[in-house]
């Protein structure tokens, strides 16, 4: 059943560093970057004002602090695009993971409040830099005699009209 992550020891410090964190705050930190992974935009879920508080907050040092939002944001992610259900989630992070229930429950609840707006945002972004936007078409037949109808030959015209993703962040700001 946990087919859908794959614990890897960067993962695995990460988990340890949560383990070590506040439940009240490591709430506060889950929601915020369940909240991120709602938007469309690709900004990290903390400025680096708020990263230098976290890191006093939290008592970790910069490394940590990105080991942990690294962790929490990949199970989110491999959560959404195996679309998982909470009890599923549940269960790895308890078997494979091998969390606590307090942040197994953490977990879980902000999994159930957020992640169908984190699937549907996934949903929308695209990995390619380049899209089709319209396509427009025109399909001729011509032949050479109309009494030999063998000898018609048809040729179809595409035109792709693309557009660049950086092209559609520019659109985005105006």
């Amino acid at each position: 059943m946990a087919s859908w992550i794959t614990v890897t020891p960067r993962l695995q410090q990460g988990l340890k560093i949560a383990s070590r964190i506040d439940n009240g705050k490591f709430r506060l930190l889950v929601n915020r970057i369940c909240q991120n992974l709602q938007s469309l935009t690709n900004a990290k879920p903390f400025s680096e004002e708020e990263e230098e508080k976290l890191l006093v907050s939290l008592e970790l040092n910069k490394e940590e602090l990105t080991l942990l939002l690294d962790a929490v944001t990949l199970i989110y992610k491999q959560a959404a695009f195996h679309i998982v259900k909470p009890i599923a989630l549940e269960s790895v992070l308890r078997d494979t993971c091998n969390l606590d229930d307090d942040r197994i429950l953490i977990f879980v609840n902000s999994w159930l409040n957020y992640g169908k707006g984190i699937v549907e945002c996934l949903r929308k972004k695209s990995i390619f830099p380049t899209q089709v936007k319209d396509i427009n078409w025109c399909l001729n037949i011509q032949s050479s005699s109309s009494t030999i109808s063998k000898d018609a030959s048809p040729m179809a015209l595409f035109q792709l009209d693309f557009t660049e993703k950086i092209q559609n962040q520019l659109d985005a700001l105006k």
